[in-house]
């Protein structure tokens, strides 16, 4: 048996095969009881509450998610990760201004826009008018130095800085083996695998 939820006098056996892992959340005068569950209808990863201290129940969760389980839930992470990578972080990592890049102006009326430069310096700033801290970068155009706020430039040539082939496959991965349950990763990392997982 998996999840056993008898809350508000509605007794239920669910996700049998299917829990990853359990946990405790903590009110300020109540705790919920959650598992964490591979719904197989859905194809994802669900969160289920069997008992709450808010009222009568004597629900529970055993941690029993099958091998085939365990698959399928490394494949939903491993979408996942690969949608998060392709769509944001690939890119912004490799539009991350940093010192020494040649950067182009994009905004801004303090500098022609399309000027390039050298960045010697990237960090944050005081600002006395919004009275925020906020991104700065210095660039150096034509032997004259300039501070910038961070949006108003752009990485020369940054699609050169996109990763790819095995590099990409192994981010997409350990995303996928650090979304599972810490009890689960070790079936994952090659050479400890007793289970032979696709």
């Amino acid at each position: 048996m998996a999840v056993w939820t008898d809350i508000y006098g509605h007794p239920e056996v669910r996700y049998t095969g299917c829990v990853l892992d359990k946990y405790e959340h903590n009110g300020y005068e109540d705790s919920d009881f959650y598992a964490i569950c591979w719904d197989e209808e859905r194809q994802k990863v669900v969160e289920v509450e069997y008992d709450t201290t808010r009222c009568g129940g004597s629900g529970y969760a055993e941690i029993d998610a099958t091998e085939e389980t365990l698959r399928s839930v490394y494949r939903f992470y491993k979408r996942m990760g690969r949608c998060l990578f392709d769509g944001r972080t690939n890119e912004e990592q490799a539009k991350k201004v940093q010192k020494g890049d040649n950067v182009r102006v994009v905004r801004g009326r303090k500098i022609p826009k399309g000027s390039t430069g050298s960045v010697f310096w990237v960090g944050t700033r005081y600002n006395y008018y919004s009275h925020e801290n906020e991104e700065r970068v210095g660039v150096e155009i034509d032997g004259d130095r300039q501070f910038l706020p961070l949006e108003y430039v752009e990485v020369v040539g940054w699609e050169r800085r996109l990763i790819h082939g095995k590099e990409r496959k192994r981010r997409i991965r350990n995303f996928a083996i650090n979304s599972m349950p810490a009890h689960y990763r070790k079936l994952f990392t090659p050479g400890l695998a007793p289970v032979a997982i696709a």
